[in-house]
């Protein structure tokens, strides 16, 4: 039988543990970099077969399968971070779940489309009718003969309720504002109201006094002048229209805002989506199902946005 001789024969136990610390760290970094267990051996050339087995005494052939299992096991980083997702998400809906890879983000990004077109269409008619019901109280109901100054939406709706403003002054000859006194007008509820908060009970003061210069000034401040007046007399058909005119605009207007509050809604949830789905991938378990649907309210006056997300 032929005897092998080899220098590391006489060497002490010492650096045989050295030299098979050596062998080990070798074959674990063959490991981290991929190189599996065969190519970490073979980097590694067995000068003497005789201190082969006495080096994988001292380290035990498990101890790489260890590291192996460790570089198995470790879990990648999400791509985005929680914070960026949700901010990515809250600006526009859908992006933050479309850079985590997640399909659901065409489901938020055609909300946001639907929930804008929905939103313009209610306001563009909500304007519309408002200038109808406008043109109509200018060309029937109001009698002012200068140029036209349109009111806020408390006067289009005042007028719906008063059948004829009254006269603001009703005596122009006079020095001052003779308030209007028949109060089923709304300048003479306006008058009848001022004198209600300013007079004493049961005095009557006159024109110069402190109480009735407080009263004029209260009607002044509420009852319509001139520029203002109108009278719906002898123009039912007329009314009733202007009056399903505002009511439709009022709902358009509504609709209108319902439609925006799904948009806010849209990139609040969307956010918060995103914010989820990265905090799970972060932990590793990437199974995250997520839904996104309107709902009607209990009052079918509005519409609900529903994210449901299980993991």
């Amino acid at each position: 039988m032929n005897r092998c001789t080899c220098p590391l024969a006489s060497v002490s136990r010492h650096r045989i543990l050295r030299a098979g610390l050596i062998r080990a760290s070798l074959f674990a970094l063959g490991s981290v970099l991929g190189w599996g267990v065969g190519g970490a051996s073979a980097q590694v050339s067995d000068r003497c077969p005789v201190l082969a087995e006495p080096l994988f005494r001292v380290l035990p052939a498990q101890t790489p399968c260890l590291l192996l299992a460790g570089h198995q096991d470790a879990v990648e980083l999400p791509a985005v971070s929680p914070g960026r997702a949700f901010l990515y998400s809250a600006l526009l809906p859908g992006l933050g779940q479309r850079k985590l890879g997640k399909g659901r983000w065409l489901a938020y990004l055609a909300v946001e489309g639907a929930a804008w077109i929905a939103f313009g269409q209610a306001r563009r008619s909500a304007t519309d009718e408002r200038g109808q019901y406008q043109d109509l109280a200018w060309e029937v109901a109001r009698s002012f003969d200068g140029p036209r100054v349109d009111g806020d939406f408390p006067y289009y709706e005042t007028m719906e309720k008063f059948l004829t403003s009254g006269a603001f002054d009703t005596d122009l000859a006079a020095s001052g504002i003779q308030p209007e006194m028949d109060r089923s007008t709304f300048n003479g509820w306006a008058w009848s109201l001022a004198t209600e908060i300013h007079f004493p009970p049961g005095a009557s003061p006159g024109r110069g006094d402190p109480e009735y210069e407080a009263a004029l000034g209260d009607y002044r401040a509420r009852a319509y002048d001139e520029r203002f007046e109108w009278s719906w007399a002898g123009q039912s058909a007329a009314l009733t229209n202007y009056m399903d005119l505002i009511d439709s605009s009022d709902g358009s207007f509504r609709r209108a805002s319902q439609f925006l509050g799904v948009v806010i809604a849209n990139h609040l949830l969307s956010g918060i989506d995103a914010f989820v789905t990265s905090r799970i991938q972060g932990s590793g378990r990437n199974q995250v199902e997520a839904g996104l649907r309107l709902i009607p309210m209990d009052d079918r006056k509005g519409l609900g946005l529903v994210l449901q997300v299980r993991h």
